[in-house]
Order: structure tokens, then C-alpha cells, then sequence
């Protein structure tokens, strides 16, 4: 592992860093005001139907107070389109997201009736939130361009999937655009939040509702991240990060000067449709991870997708270029871990899935099921990554550093999955007994089968974007 100087006296020398950013928030916007509306029409729907219009009142305030929150942190959400980096939630946000999962885990332990229209009240907010980002974030992206802007016509968008931006410290960084990164990574957020809507607003089974709630939930996880690969010249480092929530993020430092050559792999079987990028060296290949280098093509014409990287890497590190197709056998330091991990991956999402759908669910939502679905959240990525390295031992280890005195987050999540599991045992203060424990089998059964789910998807995320080394 190496350590990297600071950078914190570098200027920007060339390239733009959120290029794009404008067009970025459209899509944004759009995936905003789509939850917002969804969530807020079945929300007051379900208030309607039980006829409790004096609620009403109450769920105007909230909406109200809501779309302030929401118009408030647009700002932020421009500003990460501006500089396409990951989203950091501010500590007054996670305060305010941890008091409001209180409340609802307190909402939860009343009567069911009761529980069912004050969570109704409890999903306005959020609905509230995303609303007035959808509408702030209209406003300020027109607002931000200049009077000579507006007399210009429309700035062409770039045709290339890649920003590559150059420092004053010969330090360069190459990331996909904030086009086509941040859409994705905040409608991710969307999908998180769904997840959740779905176990407790859906008037459906307990088991449908247990399989859209953790697909939903573990797809937005997944798909909460950036990535970026920053190019250390003078070191002969470089840096692949990966950023994300609850054990997603991952750090490779790569050291340069055992390696030659950049390597255009592709695979015979598969007429050249199938390639991989490596970094080669007399007694050590590593391949770039796919999310990487398999981007879309950014035009209808028939162009490299992997140019743009292959090109910065070989001239900052003077690199050799090589391109060569080899056939299954020789691609098999590649195609045996990735294989394996997708098989594991799709393995336990189908026992996951026959889990839900064969064994009994809690017939009724639980504040132990909402502190399961978190902890679920919280561990899976840990598992994952175990389970990666099992099925891929060749898989590169995160440089990732934490402080010793923080807690992981799979920590926390076993933590809240073992309280789970003891509040659904230890129902109405009865001592632990053989009929309690079957009285809280629905539940183990409904953490059995997310866990499974949620490793699946995370199982087959880590394989695109793990690199991977072989010796020659």
C-alpha cells in the first residue's frame, strides 16, 4: 500500500470537472418528481380511504415543511452535479434521517390501524423532499447560466463517456461524466427509498412485498456510487475509487512500475464483443474492473469504448500498447472468477427468492421487520465482499482505511439484526421458550431471505468492479 501526498494547494490545468452538469439534472428532476407524486398520491389515498380527513391538516403541515427541506438541499445536489463526485449526506441530514427512522420504528410498536395512518403521514415527508428538489433543481439549472450563455445557443454536449482533468501536481483524473454518473447515482437514492415504501405501504402479499422491497432496496445500494481513477505520475501510482454507502466504497492504490504494458484483451469466442484491459508485467497481469472500461458507447458510430482510458493511461505512465484476442483457456485467470462470482451471486438471490415465496412472512408490518431491513443494508456488502473473495481469491483487497475507533458498518447492522431477532423472541416479556421462537420464525425467515437477496446483488456488483491480479 502506498501513501499519496496531499493535494490540497493543486489547480486545475485543463479539462472540466462536471461537464455536463446541466443536462444531468433534467433526469434527475424527472426520477424526483416521479417518487414524489407516486409516494404523495398513495399516501394521502390510504388517509382518504380511512376517512380520517382531520389528519389532513396535519399532513399539509408536514408537506409544507417537507418541500422547504427539499428546496434547501437542492443546492447540494447541484453542487455535487457541479464537481461529479459521490454525494456526502451532512451530519444535521444523517441526524435528521436517524431521528425520522425513530419515529417510524416508534409509529410501528402501536396498533396496527393506528401504525398504518401515521406511517401514510410519515411517507408525506419524504415524498415532500424530493418534490422540492424536482422543482428547485429546475429552477436553478436555468438560473445558473449567464446573460452571454443565454445569447449563445445550447453548449453541444460532450460525445465522450469520460472527463479526463489535469492538475497542477501532474495528477490526472479520469471519471465518467456527471451525464452519465450522477442520474444514476441519485435515482439509485430513489430506489433505496422505494424499497422501503414498498414493505410498508403496498397492500400486497407479505411475500411479493418482501421480494420488491429488498430488490429494490439492494439495487439502489448498489447503484449509490461513483467511481474515479486518479493517475499519479510522478509516483507511478495509480488510484481506483470507488465511493458508496455502508461497505460499497471500496480504494485500489496499484503501484505502476511493475508493469509495461496496457493490454486490449479480447475474447475469440465472442468475435471481439468481450474485452477486458490489463495492465501487464513480467510476473503480474491485473485487469481493470468492467464498470471501467465497458461503458456505452457514446455515439452511433462504431468506436472503441476503451480508448479514452487506454489512451490516458499510456501516455501518463509511457506505457507500450498491445492488443490481442486469446480464446476461453487463455482467459481463464479472468473468466473463472467473474464466472464464479456471478454464479454465486445469482445462486443467492434464487434461494433468497424461494425463501420469501415458500416459508411464512410476518402477516403484519413490525418495527422488528423496519430495524431488519437496515441491518440487512448494513451487512450485506461485508458478506459480499467474504463471499467475493472465497468463489475469487485473485480479487485485489480495498486500501480503503478506516479510524480505529470507528464502527463498521456491518458491525452496527449485526447489531441491529441480533436486536431484531430478540424483540420478536422476547415478545410481550415472555422468557425465551420453543413456542416464541416459532412465533418469531417469520421474521428469521424474512431476514434469511433479504440477506440472501441483498448478497446476491451486491455479489454481482463487486464483480464489475473489483480488479483482479494473476501471476505470469
Amino acid at each position: 500500500m502506498q501513501v499519496l501526498p496531499s493535494h490540497t494547494q493543486r489547480q486545475l490545468v485543463s479539462g472540466r470537472i462536471g461537464w455536463g452538469w446541466r443536462q444531468a439534472t433534467y433526469p434527475i428532476s424527472v426520477n424526483f418528481i416521479f417518487a414524489g407524486f407516486s409516494i404523495l398520491a398513495i399516501a394521502i389515498a390510504r388517509l382518504l380511504t380511512k376517512g380520517e380527513l382531520d389528519l389532513l391538516a396535519i399532513t399539509s403541515i408536514v408537506l409544507v415543511f417537507g418541500l422547504i427541506i427539499g428546496i434547501y438541499t437542492a443546492k447540494s445536489v447541484v453542487e455535487v452535479c457541479r464537481q461529479n463526485s459521490n454525494y456526502l449526506f451532512s451530519r444535521s441530514q444523517l441526524l435528521g434521517i436517524a431521528v425520522y427512522w425513530l419515529v417510524l420504528i416508534a409509529v410501528l410498536g402501536g396498533s396496527p390501524e393506528t401504525s398504518k395512518l401515521f406511517v401514510a403521514i410519515w411517507w408525506v415527508l419524504p415524498a415532500a423532499i424530493f418534490t422540492g428538489i424536482a422543482a428547485s433543481l429546475s429552477l436553478q439549472s436555468s438560473r445558473s447560466k449567464s446573460p452571454t450563455d443565454r445569447k449563445q445557443p445550447l453548449e453541444k454536449f460532450n460525445a465522450e463517456p469520460l472527463n479526463v482533468v489535469t492538475y497542477s501536481d501532474r495528477t490526472v483524473l479520469v471519471s465518467p461524466s456527471a451525464v452519465g454518473q450522477q442520474p444514476r447515482q441519485f435515482n439509485s437514492l430513489v430506489l433505496i427509498v422505494f424499497g422501503l415504501f414498498c414493505w410498508t405501504m403496498l397492500d400486497l402479499s407479505s411475500n411479493l412485498r418482501a421480494i420488491a422491497a429488498i430488490v429494490l432496496t439492494a439495487s439502489g445500494l448498489t447503484g449509490f456510487f461513483t467511481w474515479q481513477a486518479q493517475l499519479h505520475s510522478p509516483e507511478k501510482i495509480l488510484q481506483l475509487k470507488f465511493a458508496g454507502l455502508w461497505g460499497i466504497a471500496a480504494e485500489y492504490l496499484i503501484d505502476i512500475t511493475s508493469f509495461s504494458m496496457l493490454s486490449i484483451v479480447k475474447l475469440q469466442e465472442a468475435g471481439g464483443e468481450l474485452s477486458w484491459m490489463q495492465l501487464t508485467g513480467n510476473n503480474r497481469d491485473i485487469t481493470i474492473p468492467l464498470v471501467m472500461t465497458n461503458l456505452p458507447s457514446p455515439t452511433e458510430k462504431d468506436v472503441d469504448r476503451n480508448d479514452q482510458l487506454d489512451k490516458t493511461l499510456r501516455d501518463e505512465f509511457h506505457l507500450a500498447k498491445q492488443e490481442t484476442e486469446r480464446d476461453s483457456l487463455g482467459l481463464a485467470n479472468v473468466l473463472l472468477p467473474q464466472g464464479a462470482g456471478i454464479l454465486a451471486g445469482t445462486a443467492f438471490i434464487l434461494v433468497g427468492v424461494l425463501l420469501l415465496l415458500i416459508f411464512s412472512l410476518p402477516s403484519k408490518l413490525t418495527s422488528e421487520s423496519a430495524i431488519a431491513w437496515l441491518g440487512v443494508c448494513l451487512v450485506s456488502p461485508a458478506i459480499a465482499r467474504f463471499f467475493l473473495q472465497l468463489v475469487a481469491p485473485n480479487s485485489l483487497q480495498s486500501d480503503r482505511l478506516y479510524p480505529n475507533s470507528r464502527l463498521h458498518s456491518w458491525e452496527i447492522g449485526t447489531a441491529m439484526l441480533l436486536v431484531s431477532a430478540f424483540l420478536s423472541s422476547q415478545a410481550m416479556g415472555k422468557v425465551l421458550s420453543l413456542g416464541v421462537l416459532q412465533q418469531s420464525l417469520p421474521l428469521i425467515n424474512l431476514i434469511c431471505g433479504w440477506l440472501c437477496i441483498s448478497v446476491g446483488i451486491c455479489l454481482l456488483a463487486f464483480v464489475r468492479r473489483t480488479p483482479l491480479w494473476h501471476n505470469n
